[in-house]
């Protein structure tokens, strides 16, 4: 019992993660990204839902979701204001941003190829 429970709240923390980073990534630039994996993990999301109903108490799910999501936006707002204050005291870090958008975009692609 203790293994699913795991495997639900790890779930939808990826899940989630992905739905959210969302964000982060333009339209234009990472159509890949954009289309597919977001979309992926929102449906990987809500089946995850489903599948703790039939599970667990609704109350739990409830519960894991809200937590989970509440967390998520805690975390990514954290790291969205740690990197203003860097972009402001920086100017080369903006053009370092494209970079490392695209190597966060050829990690995601190796670990799911692989």
């Amino acid at each position: 019992m203790i293994t699913e429970i795991i495997f639900f709240e790890f779930l939808l923390i990826w899940s989630y993660f992905f739905v959210v980073i969302k964000k982060i990534f333009s339209f234009n630039k990472n159509l890949l990204f954009s289309i597919f994996v977001s979309n992926i993990s929102l449906l990987t999301f809500i089946g995850t839902i489903i599948m703790g109903l039939f599970k667990f108490d609704i109350i739990f799910v409830i519960f894991s979701v809200s937590f989970v999501m509440i967390g998520i936006h805690f975390l990514y707002d954290t790291i969205r204001r740690r990197y203003d204050i860097i972009s402001k005291k920086n100017e080369n870090f903006n053009k370092i941003k494209p970079v490392l958008d695209y190597s966060v975009m050829a990690l995601i692609l190796y670990k799911i190829i692989n």
